[in-house]
């Protein structure tokens, strides 16, 4: 049977970019199909319709079937993307913000997915994704629901990592936890150079050493106010040069922070990461991936949303035990649940804004930790 992949969102900068990067990955096979999913406007179904050619003049010779799926009740698909949503912007410039306008988005794209593909695997993209993965596993199977912010957390951790130790990012593995956001957790334990180099290993032991002589949480709020001086005078390369100058776990909150306030989107490092997660679904492979997945006592005795490692498949995800995580580590996990769902109860014990009274509100075009 022919795989179908469906993209919610797929008119925002994230949603465009990442159909682009699926099909330039050739993970899928001609006569699969990628669906370009509106949100019932005009203005959005002509957006996907030229969008649609655009792929097409770019991508035809995989023979991908690309279709505009103008409403979200139409979706047939085996994964979903959920990139829909508010993203930053001037009226709505942090997490809390984008928790309160985008849950009755949400709420509404669940429902309809409930009733229309309930048997599909869901990566969700837009932000809060914590938020997101909670109302999403609500409505349907919670083991069928993933986000991919962990994922992109994991990959800049090593990305930091190899820039620091001259290598390339493919030979190391890293894992971040918790948040995506300011409650994530990289974990220096989970660090991996997969080429064996004995130099390599003992400037990696100096990064872990030298990391433990001031606590994390100091190091990130020293270089986010220094990064937010540098920002408020304009002057973005000094803001980037501070926090190369970090060690990598403080540099991965601050980077997408200074990023985020310039582009207000990471389209091509959101694209990459849900990529990752399509392909080890679709491969069914065992590889471990990353994701925010809403958690009933399945690790650690942890109950509510949270990122952990896990392995993918089109049936949904398997959690990896975190049984090699030291006491200190398992603590800050639990922390950053408890921290995640005070978020949410914050944002779930308000009254929601009514749909209607948003314009144009599902053309999803950030995602970035802050």
């Amino acid at each position: 049977m022919p795989t179908s992949i469906a993209i919610l969102g797929a008119s925002g900068s994230v949603g465009s970019t990442l159909a682009a990067h699926v099909l330039r990955s050739q993970v899928l096979e001609p006569c699969d199909r990628l669906q370009l999913v509106g949100h019932g406007s005009p203005t959005s179904e002509g957006k996907l319709l030229s969008t649609r050619i655009d792929l097409l003049d770019a991508f035809d010779d995989s023979r991908v079937e690309i279709e505009v799926v103008p409403k979200i009740i139409d979706v047939d698909a085996d994964i979903v993307v959920v990139s829909s949503g508010v993203g930053l912007s001037p009226q709505c410039t942090n997490r809390r913000d984008m928790g309160t306008v985008n849950r009755s988005i949400f709420e509404s794209i669940a429902e309809q997915c409930a009733e229309r593909v309930p048997q599909a695997l869901f990566i969700i993209v837009s932000n809060p994704v914590e938020l997101a993965v909670h109302i999403f596993s609500s409505k349907l199977d919670r083991k069928r629901v993933i986000g991919m912010g962990a994922q992109q957390d994991s990959l800049r951790f090593a990305r930091a990592i190899a820039k620091d130790l001259g290598i390339s990012r493919r030979d190391i593995r890293a894992s971040v936890l918790g948040e995506h956001g300011q409650a994530m957790v990289p974990l220096w334990s989970s660090v991996e150079i997969l080429a064996s180099n004995p130099t390599r290993l003992d400037s990696l032991n100096q990064l872990k050493e030298k990391s433990a002589t001031v606590p994390l949480r100091e190091r990130v709020a020293a270089l986010q106010t220094q990064a937010r001086q540098f920002l408020d005078s304009r002057n973005i390369a000094e803001a980037y040069e501070a926090a190369r100058d970090a060690l990598p776990d403080a540099r991965i909150f601050v980077e997408p922070f200074i990023t985020a306030h310039c582009l207000h989107s990471t389209p091509n490092a959101t694209s990459n990461a849900t990529l990752h997660c399509i392909a080890a679904a679709l491969t069914n492979d065992r590889r471990r991936v990353h994701g925010q997945v809403r958690l009933e006592g399945d690790v650690l005795d942890l109950h509510g949303t949270c990122g952990i490692p896990v392995t993918l498949s089109r049936d949904g995800w398997r959690p990896e035990l975190l049984d090699w995580l030291g006491s200190g580590e398992k603590q800050l996990l639990v922390d950053a649940v408890d921290s995640i769902g005070d978020f949410m109860s914050a944002i779930l014990s308000q009254p929601p804004i009514r749909r209607e009274a948003l314009a144009e509100p599902i053309a999803y075009d950030a995602n970035s930790t802050e």
